[in-house]
C-alpha cells in the first residue's frame, strides 16, 4: 500500500510540474513575459515587412516614450480606401498586455488607426512581432491588414544635425526626382529650399513651387512638393551618416515589377557664413542674370546683423509711385542663408525685401529676392527674381562735397550737348546747377528742389524744371580733385548703352 501510493504521489508530481507545458498546452498557451513595458521605449524604424526589406518608402518611426504614450512619424501615399498620410509626428495611445503592444491614433476627426503588434522576440536592437492593422472611417472598417514585420531601434536623429544648406557631391542608383546638380537647404520650420545651377553657373532657387515640405525622425527624412498646376510629389530617405560637414544617403527602391534597388545620395554642407559676410555696402548689379540699368539700382547698408540702410530713387513702381529714400532704415532678421529686411516708407507704406542667398563672398553675393509692398495692411506690388549685389568699397558721400565742373565723354546722356557743366553739393543734401553767362557762371533759374544724395558710389538726383519732376542716376568715382560718372542707360526698346562723364573740382564761385 506504501509503494501504491509513493508511485501514485511520485505520478502526480510529474504531471503537476508537466501542467503548465506538454500536459495542457495546447488549452492554456504560455504568454512569455518579454518585458515589453520596459524593452519597448526607443525610438524604432520599420526594418522588414512580410518578411521582405522594406522598402525606404513604406517605412514609419515610431518613438515610444512610456507603456501608455508614443509619436508617429511616416509619409504613405496610395493607402486603400484611404489616400495619402503625411503625418509629421503624431501622438499614440499605448496599451500593453502580455507581449501585446497595441498603439492607436487618429489622424482625423473620422479616421481612427489600430495597430496591434503581438510581440514575439525584442532585444535592445529589434524586436519582431505579428502585426494587424485596422483603419475605420466614422466608426466603419476600411483597411485590415496583418503580416509578420520586424524594427530596429534607432540611435541617431538627424532632425536638427540636417539643418541648414547641403550640395549634392554624388548620385548613384537608379533615378529619381533629385540628381546630382542640386542644392536643399533645411529650414527649421519643416519647409526646405531647392537650388539648382543654371548654365552660367549660378546657384538659382526654385521659385515655382506651391510649397515644399519635409521631416526628418530618428535617420528617416521624407519630403513632398508641389509644382505650379501638377500633381504633388513625394521622395523618401534614410540618412545614413551625418557627420561634421558629410551627409549621406541611402534608400531601397522598389520597381513596379516587384524588384528592388538601392540608391544612394552624398551630400557635403555649404555654410555661407552670412552673419560673418553680410556686414558692409552692396550694390544690385544685376538681376534675372541681366545687368541693371543704373536708374534700378539700390545700395543697402549692413551696418549690423539687425540693423540695415537702404537708399533708392525709383520712378513708376507699379501701385507704389516714385521712391526716394536716403539710408532707410531696415530691421533685419538672419534664419540660416534667408535674410528679411522691413522697413517702414511711411506710417502707411511697409516694404519687406526677402533674400534666400545662394553664395556670398568678400566681394559679391547671390541670392533670390522677394520684395513685397503693403499699404494699410494691403498688398499692391510684389516681384520676385535672382539678384546679384557687389560690395561698395568706397563711400563718396562726403568726398562729393563742393563745386565741379565737367563734360559729357559719350553719346546718350542728358547732358551731352557738348558744354560744360557745373554743379555744387552741399553737405544738406541739396545741389546747385550753373550755366554760362559768357564768361561766368551763375546759377540756374528755372530748376526748384534740387536735391542729391550719394551712397557709396552711387549718386542720385532730383529736380523740378518748369513743373516736371526729373531724375539722374550715375555711378561715380573720385579720385583726389576728379570725379568720373558712368551710368548703364536702358532705351524704351530694351537696348542699352553706357554713358560717361569727366569732372574736375574747381574753387568756390565768387559771391557763392
Amino acid at each position: 500500500m506504501k509503494k501504491i501510493f509513493q508511485w501514485a504521489m511520485t505520478a502526480a508530481l510529474i504531471c503537476g510540474a508537466s501542467v503548465f507545458t506538454s500536459c495542457t498546452n495546447d488549452d492554456n498557451p504560455v504568454t512569455p513575459d518579454l518585458n515589453l513595458s520596459e524593452m519597448i521605449i526607443g525610438k524604432w524604424v520599420t526594418a522588414n515587412r512580410y518578411g521582405q526589406p522594406a522598402p525606404t518608402n513604406k517605412k514609419k518611426v515610431f518613438n515610444i516614450v512610456s507603456a501608455t504614450k508614443a509619436y508617429m512619424s511616416a509619409s504613405l501615399i496610395s493607402l486603400p480606401e484611404v489616400g495619402s498620410y503625411w503625418i509629421d509626428v503624431i501622438e499614440n495611445d499605448v496599451d500593453i498586455s502580455g507581449n501585446k503592444v497595441t498603439l492607436t491614433n487618429h489622424p482625423d476627426e473620422h479616421r481612427t488607426v489600430v495597430e496591434e503588434y503581438t510581440v514575439t522576440a525584442i532585444n535592445d536592437k529589434e524586436f519582431t512581432a505579428n502585426r494587424k492593422m485596422t483603419i475605420t472611417s466614422d466608426g466603419v472598417e476600411v483597411v485590415s491588414e496583418e503580416g509578420v514585420i520586424r524594427y530596429v531601434k534607432l540611435t541617431a536623429d538627424y532632425a536638427e544635425p540636417i539643418l541648414g544648406l547641403w550640395e549634392c557631391t554624388g548620385l548613384t542608383g537608379i533615378e529619381t526626382y533629385n540628381d546630382a546638380n542640386a542644392r536643399l537647404e533645411f529650414l527649421a520650420d519643416g519647409t526646405y529650399r531647392y537650388y539648382c545651377m543654371d548654365d552660367g553657373g549660378q546657384w538659382q532657387a526654385m521659385t515655382s513651387r506651391e510649397f515644399q515640405d519635409y521631416f526628418v525622425d530618428g535617420t528617416l527624412l521624407a519630403t513632398r512638393w508641389k509644382n505650379q498646376g501638377e500633381d504633388e510629389l513625394r521622395e523618401w530617405w534614410e540618412i545614413a551618416s551625418l557627420s561634421g560637414d558629410q551627409m549621406t544617403w541611402t534608400a531601397l527602391r522598389q520597381n513596379a515589377d516587384g524588384s528592388t534597388a538601392q540608391q544612394k545620395m552624398t551630400w557635403k554642407r555649404i555654410d555661407l557664413n552670412i552673419s560673418e559676410k553680410i556686414v558692409g555696402k552692396w550694390i544690385v548689379k544685376e538681376r534675372g542674370g541681366q545687368p541693371l540699368p543704373t536708374n534700378k539700382m539700390m545700395v543697402l547698408t549692413f551696418a549690423s546683423t539687425t540693423k540695415a540702410y537702404m537708399s533708392e530713387s525709383f520712378n513708376s513702381i507699379p501701385d507704389a509711385g516714385t521712391l526716394w529714400n536716403d539710408k532707410m532704415e531696415a530691421d533685419v532678421v538672419i534664419d540660416g542663408n534667408k535674410v528679411t529686411l522691413t522697413f517702414h516708407r511711411n506710417e502707411h507704406h511697409t516694404g519687406v525685401h526677402e533674400f534666400i542667398f545662394t553664395d556670398i563672398n568678400d566681394s559679391e553675393f547671390t541670392a533670390t529676392q522677394k520684395s513685397t509692398s503693403t499699404v494699410d495692411g494691403n498688398v499692391v506690388h510684389i516681384f520676385e527674381n535672382t539678384a546679384r549685389y557687389e560690395k561698395v568699397p568706397t563711400d563718396y558721400s562726403a568726398n562729393i562735397i563742393g563745386t565741379w565742373e565737367g563734360r559729357c565723354t559719350s553719346e546718350g546722356s542728358v547732358f551731352d550737348d557738348g558744354q560744360e557743366h557745373r554743379w555744387q553739393y552741399n553737405a544738406d543734401g541739396t545741389y546747385i546747377y550753373y550755366v554760362k553767362d559768357g564768361d561766368n557762371w551763375v546759377p540756374y533759374e528755372g530748376n526748384t528742389l534740387n536735391e542729391c544724395f550719394v551712397d557709396g558710389n552711387l549718386l542720385c538726383t532730383r529736380w523740378i524744371d518748369l513743373g516736371q519732376e526729373n531724375r539722374e542716376w550715375w555711378e561715380i568715382t573720385i579720385d583726389g580733385n576728379k570725379m568720373n560718372w558712368t551710368a548703364l542707360r536702358q532705351n524704351a526698346d530694351g537696348t542699352t548703352f553706357t554713358a560717361t562723364f569727366e569732372m574736375k573740382k574747381v574753387g568756390p564761385l565768387r559771391g557763392i
